[in-house]
């Protein structure tokens, strides 16, 4: 070979013909390509001790260049030879270099060559995609439809070959290239003939995935960094395959560790991480900004060190535009700070460390303003890495703690999401724990607090009074001139210094050593860092309270789990927060996302109350299940029982509860060898009413007890507790679509306790709430309800008149006594209002019934028709529905209506007929003396009448309004509100015309009745059951409300209107213009206004939309009469993203009159 290296180069590889090649290669065909290859095996292995001849090789480049072509076999018999060559050649090559020969001619030509065949094969197999040599068992459509003998030739697995190959060239990179090739070009270009094969062999995904491969390619270009000056080379070829090739970031990020780690060369590294830094990527270039920060995250979590030396270079690259970028430095920077703790732990020079973790943790929170929210985020999930380890900065902790508090608030729901998160984990890793066993109850350190300053306080020696002090304090008036007598003031302070040093307080604290008091000193600084964390956690949970409201449900599972880990350290306000949680147990949804959250609350539940240690046998389990179940209902609210009723309805239908359970909640509610709390047999008949919701067996098994507790005397004494019996036994009826209705007759005791419950005078207000009950019951269990019902009130008004008649009579008589007469008519009035109330009761629960019997009726007429032959075998004890079923289901339905409209309130023979006329004439006088109970039962009655009839209705419809227009009381405009509402669903035709006056209770001075009005007219509004009018406006201004119940309210009530058929932004504009009306006289700043026009236009998000809005909006400039209108219309088009230049014209011109 006379040729160069240059010269053989451009000839065999950069010839794009190689016609040379074709040529030969057609000849070897001709002879047979196995018979040619075999000739050249023979001819080169024989000729290893001088130069190769030409033809030779030229055969051999020949069958490389058409490798592609090649069967399995032949392409492993190529490989097999250049391996063995290279191995002879470098065999030769290290003889005479250790004979110190200066004649390289042989091994070197002989070398190149083989060289130059690795790299034809690999051009072969890049330019027909098969540089995979790794054969896989799966295949793609494209493979079969590729030609036979290439979908022959891709199942190649070359990868032992290779694989010797590549050890073979590794080990003559190990030998001292730069005696054979002098001149750093030509030593270059060798060693380039398999460096950049190796590249190309990595551009593969499947190769890179063979780690034996993998590490040997990388051994490769690791030796020629090392030992042949390729850094440059090394590092262009990296980064360009980092912005070009997907799956190489993480990859290369191992080579450059391999070579820095194992072959102790950081030169690369640093020189790769310098190029990198100063690279600008466009803002449309997406790839290349991923590939990087994939590589430096990668890097530095392998070589954190050299990162830590390189940072100063790095944090520059937190100013680039790609936010990709910037979120890799901030985990590049997490990993410098990982690395960096651990070696404090280890290391001596802690401080120094200290110092740098501090520098570099101050680096993290100025980015905390960082544009991204991914940025942003990136950041709270270093920190819950880093407190992840016994990181020792208190301080640090503290000021981090204080920082989530503020990316809580963040509008980003990934940013709040994880600052949830970090916050729970800085709770979790609390550096408080070796005092108190870790618990972070704030009495139980300020009593420490109190404790160690007591202590301190008694170590301090009482400050000693001067002369000085006695001269700031004396009149001057009662001085006198001085005396000459010297000695005896002398002597008077030579006593008062010995006194002072004989002082035992003096003396005892002088003896106390330093080092005690310095620790007490240390001790109070714990107890005050520990305080100032506890209040951080405080503040921190009443903005993670507000998320439970969230729309991202992650961020609803993040809060519950930070409350349930605050409960595990006894946080005092642990406890409400849990209790609110138990509200999104309604939470639902179509998709996992939305059922989750009902699953997470169970869950917490489970964890929290119902899983009892672990080693308890089935009676202790069973004790702490029923304790739990108790003690939630202690302090709950009407709301919170009703969540909790829903959960446990929803466990006892899963069986979580073992019968045990139920068992030791019937124990607790009948015993009665002694007193109990009043509060836990409330709790036991409360939870006992929750399950039956999902298996009324239970209310079977201990209906004796029902008798005799809640309807016998201990109900008698504690109206709660008979309240909820009544609850319970109603719940016995029914539990669910699918089960058996049971009634009893009503010589039934149940029925006839309930009946003497009922009859029993009272005078406590708690008495209504049971009497309601009561009713309830009856309807539920009875077979004929309104028969009971109809004698209960016969013996309730019969009983009044008759205490009555005896009151008037008592009263004559005790004329010239001293009794309290006012507080007999008082009496009076009060049971009165019970009568009324009863009747109102039993007049609405009637309606109910008629409703049932009505649907029951349809119900069996159906299974009558579908199943004739079961109808006709019914046995001869028929009930009245089965003597009907002639019937058709029109006369049936009329007849109902008949007795609904005409009957019950206006038939002659009709009990509450008679209450009537009474219940409105005492309505009419709702400005008299009598009480506040009978008004409200006889307005709330009243009410219940007008369901019952149409006419009755219209013919008292302004009544009801005078009364909520007019009354004093919030309760009964409470009431009379909900009752609206549901005479808007009776007879929606009239009474959606007198919508204003229910609208008008927005305005309502008492909170309780506009938080009521709100949620009755939202309900309306949703169900569709009114016209939306102008008077949104009213209800968007309840979103700034001063009630934050009122105005949380508003703003679920916003987001589900906006759900439904782009409301918010039909009705903008009217709502718009009453906000702008009402700003004027009551927001003189326009805050308000500002923020529910903001919270509004939130809703409207498409582009046609905007746009239209736009357009109406700017019309509505020209017709600005005022500054402040123009500043309101102008306000909301700068919330727009779509404005022409017309519009942006008209706002730059400003107000003009």
């Amino acid at each position: 070979m006379s040729l160069d290296l240059l010269s053989r180069l451009k000839k065999y590889i950069h010839d794009e013909e190689n016609s040379l090649l074709d040529t030969l290669y057609a000849d070897c065909q001709n002879d047979g390509l196995t018979n040619a290859l075999n000739h050249v095996i023979d001819t080169l292995l024989l000729g290893t001790s001088s130069s190769f001849d030409d033809e030779s090789v030229e055969k051999l480049f020949a069958i490389c260049l058409h490798f592609c072509d090649l069967s399995s076999n032949l392409k492993n018999k190529v490989y097999d030879l250049l391996t063995s060559i290279i191995g002879s050649e470098t065999a030769v090559l290290e003889d005479l270099i250790v004979a110190n020969a200066t004649d390289f001619f042989v091994p070197q030509t002989n070398l190149e060559s083989m060289g130059i065949a690795f790299q034809l094969t690999i051009k072969s197999l890049s330019e027909s995609n098969q540089l995979s040599i790794i054969h896989t068992s799966s295949s793609s459509s494209r493979d079969k439809k590729k030609n036979v003998s290439h979908q022959q030739n891709s199942t190649w697995n070359g990868l032992i070959h290779v694989n010797s190959f590549l050890d073979s060239v590794s080990n003559l990179f190990q030998k001292k290239l730069s005696r054979v090739w002098t001149t750093s070009s030509e030593r270059d270009m060798f060693i380039s003939l398999f460096l950049k094969q190796v590249y190309t062999l990595m551009e593969s995904e499947i190769n890179m995935k063979n780690s034996g491969f993998r590490v040997r390619m990388f051994d490769l270009i690791s030796l020629a960094v090392k030992y042949h000056h390729q850094t440059a080379a090394a590092e262009t070829r990296i980064i360009q395959s980092l912005q070009y090739f997907e799956h190489l970031a993480e990859y290369l990020a191992d080579l450059v560790h391999l070579t820095t780690v194992r072959y102790e060369f950081s030169p690369l590294a640093e020189g790769i991480l310098h190029t990198l830094c100063s690279l600008e990527f466009s803002e449309n270039d997406v790839k290349g900004p991923k590939q990087v920060s994939l590589f430096l995250v990668h890097l530095s979590s392998l070589l954190p060190n050299l990162c830590f030396k390189q940072l100063t270079l790095l944090t520059k690259l937190l100013d680039s535009e790609s936010y990709t970028l910037r979120c890799a430095i901030i985990e590049v920077i997490g990993n410098v700070i990982l690395d960096l703790i651990q070696d404090d732990s280890e290391e001596d020079n802690s401080e120094s460390i200290s110092s740098n973790v501090q520098s570099i943790l101050e680096v993290l929170e100025d980015r905390l303003l960082d544009i991204s929210p991914y940025c942003r985020t990136k950041i709270l999930q270093v920190f819950v890495r880093i407190f992840e380890l016994p990181i020792k900065y208190p301080q640090k902790r503290q000021e981090i703690a204080e920082l989530t508090i503020r990316c809580m608030q963040d509008r980003s729901s990934h940013v709040r999401r994880n600052a949830i998160r970090l916050f729970s984990k800085l709770l979790t890793t609390h550096p408080f724990s070796v005092m108190h066993n870790g618990i972070l109850t704030r009495s139980v350190w300020e009593e420490g607090l109190s404790f160690v300053e007591e202590q301190l306080r008694s170590l301090q020696p009482k400050r000693v009074v001067t002369s000085t002090d006695y001269e700031s304090s004396v009149d001057e008036n009662l001085l006198e001139d001085a005396t000459m007598i010297r000695d005896e003031e002398d002597n008077a302070s030579m006593d008062l210094e010995s006194s002072q040093e004989k002082d035992p307080l003096n003396a005892y604290a002088d003896s106390v050593p330093a080092e005690d008091i310095v620790k007490i000193n240390l001790t109070k600084r714990f107890y005050v860092e520990a305080l100032k964390f506890i209040d951080t956690l405080e503040e921190g949970a009443k903005i993670i309270s507000q998320l439970l409201s969230a729309k991202n449900k992650s961020e609803v599972i993040e809060a519950m789990d930070f409350f349930v880990c605050c409960s595990s350290f006894y946080l005092s306000f642990a406890k409400q927060y849990i209790k609110r949680m138990i509200h999104l147990i309604w939470v639902k949804g179509t998709s996992d996302e939305g059922n989750s959250i009902q699953n997470h609350v169970l869950n917490c539940y489970k964890s929290l109350f119902f899983q009892p240690p672990p080693g308890s046998d089935a009676n202790d389990r069973a004790n702490y299940m029923a304790r739990n179940l108790i003690s939630l209902t202690y302090d709950s609210s009407l709301a919170e029982l009703t969540s909790l009723e829903q959960m446990l309805s929803i466990l006892m239908k899963q069986d979580y509860f073992p019968a045990l359970v139920v068992t030791k909640l019937w124990q607790v509610y009948s015993y009665v060898k002694k007193d109990i709390s009043r509060t836990q047999r409330r709790g036991a008949i409360i939870v006992l009413s929750m399950l039956a919701l999902g298996n009324n067996d239970i209310i079977i098994q201990g209906l004796d007890y029902l008798v005799q507790i809640g309807l016998g005397a201990p109900g008698l004494d504690d109206l709660v507790l008979a309240r909820y019996s009544c609850i319970t036994i109603k719940r016995i009826s029914k539990s669910s679509p699918n089960a058996s209705v049971i009634t009893f007759q009503n010589s039934h005791v149940v029925c006839q306790k309930l009946c003497m419950l009922l009859l029993r005078p009272s005078t406590s207000d708690e008495w209504f709430g049971l009497q309601e009950q009561i009713i309830d019951a009856i309807y539920a269990v009875s077979k004929h309800p309104d028969e009971l019902c109809t004698n209960v009130i016969i013996l309730l008004t019969k009983n009044l008149f008759e205490r009555t008649k005896a009151t008037e009579h008592s009263n004559e008589d005790a004329m010239d006594e001293d009794v309290n007469i006012p507080e007999q008519e008082k009496n009076a009035s009060t049971q009165f209002a019970h009568l009324i109330f009863v009747v109102g009761h039993v007049a609405i629960k009637q309606l109910v019934y008629i409703e049932y019997c009505e649907a029951e009726f349809k119900r069996r007429k159906a299974d009558a028709e579908k199943n004739p032959t079961e109808s006709n075998d019914k046995s001869a004890n028929q009930s009245e529905f089965d003597l009907i079923t002639g019937t058709s289901e029109d006369d049936f339905a009329e007849a109902m209506t008949f007795i609904r409209e005409r009957e019950l309130l206006y038939g002659e023979n009709s009990l509450l007929s008679r209450f009537a006329p009474l219940v409105v004439e005492v309505c009419s006088h709702h400005t008299g003396s009598h009480n506040d109970s009978l008004l409200v039962a006889s307005s709330l009655t009243l009410a219940k009448f007008m369901c019952l009839s149409n006419n009755f209705c219209m013919e008292n419809l302004p009544l009801l309004i005078t009364i909520l227009e007019k009354c004093d009381n919030p309760l009964i405009r409470n009431n009379l509100v909900i009752a609206l509402a549901d005479l808007t669903v009776c007879f929606n035709h009239f009474i959606d015309e007198i919508s204003e006056f229910l609208y008008r209770r927005l305005l309502d001075p008492d909170p309780s009745v506009k938080k009521t009005c709100f949620m009755t007219l939202a309900f309306l509004i949703l169900a569709g059951q009114i016209k939306v009018k102008g008077q949104l406006g009213i209800m968007a201004r309840s979103l700034e409300d001063e009630d934050a119940r009122i105005a949380d309210l508003a703003r679920m009530f916003f987001t589900d209107f906006s759900a439904k058929d782009n409301s918010v932004y039909n009705n903008f504009i009217d709502i718009f213009s009453v906000l702008s009306k009402s700003s004027e006289d009551q927001d003189e700043e326009d805050t308000k206004f500002k923020h529910i026009v903001r919270f509004l236009m939130s809703f409207i998000e498409k582009e046609r939309y905007t746009k239209q809005l736009t357009e109406r909006l700017s019309a509505r400039l020209l017709r600005c009469k005022s500054q402040r209108q123009w500043n309101h219309v102008a306000y909301a088009l700068s919330l727009l993203p779509h404005k022409s230049d017309e519009v942006q014209k008209q706002l730059d011109d400003g107000f003009r009159t």
